[in-house]
């Protein structure tokens, strides 16, 4: 169903196939999601990550900029315990539930977060994540544009074994983002 939107400033932009225009057009436009308009899709979490329970985990990515450094989604998890390590920076706010996060640093504090609490994870963390029964949250992903020579290193390591694909990001899935990414295009 094709969605209308209507500027304060008179105009109106329809979307059927705005998503593919909204990442290859030199006009900013106005991206707009909704989780009641998309359906949450499975994001498994790296099995080697799971300390116990069986956290299911889905995401749906919400909005993409143009330059792809930048993007938010609505992600959710049932109940588990897992550690999760950061490959961009994410600002999170929960939406529903609770989460349990253990900081793998020497001081390793522990913070709760509620409905209406805020985080920001940077790149590289290493965190523990327990969620109680389920937890829901918005987030906002920054990526680091990166040289040739990182790549090419982060790619080798990853062919013989020393991170997984789904270890390379966010909801198991900076490998998610890549085809959500790829897809916007194609559309």
């Amino acid at each position: 169903m094709a969605k209308t939107l209507i500027s304060p400033f008179g105009f109106s932009e329809s979307t059927p196939n705005s998503a593919a225009h909204r990442l290859s057009s030199n006009t900013p436009v106005i991206q707009t999601g909704s989780v009641h308009q998309q359906d949450l899709q499975s994001a498994p979490i790296n099995p080697d990550w799971i300390i116990s329970g069986n956290p299911i985990a889905k995401v749906t990515t919400l909005a993409v900029a143009a330059d792809q450094t930048l993007s938010c989604a609505v992600w959710e998890c049932q109940a588990g315990k897992f550690k999760w390590v950061f490959a961009l920076d994410e600002i999170v706010q929960i939406l529903e539930g609770e989460v349990v996060i253990e900081e793998q640093t020497p001081g390793r504090k522990v913070h709760t977060l509620r409905a209406g609490d805020t985080a920001m994870f940077q790149d590289g963390m290493t965190t523990l994540w327990t969620v109680p029964k389920y937890v829901k949250k918005f987030a906002i992903h920054r990526t680091i544009p990166r040289s040739i020579v990182w790549r090419a290193k982060r790619k080798l390591r990853h062919l013989i074994g020393l991170v997984t694909r789904a270890g390379l990001g966010c909801y198991g899935a900076l490998a998610h983002f890549e085809t959500a990414v790829e897809t916007l295009s194609m559309a």
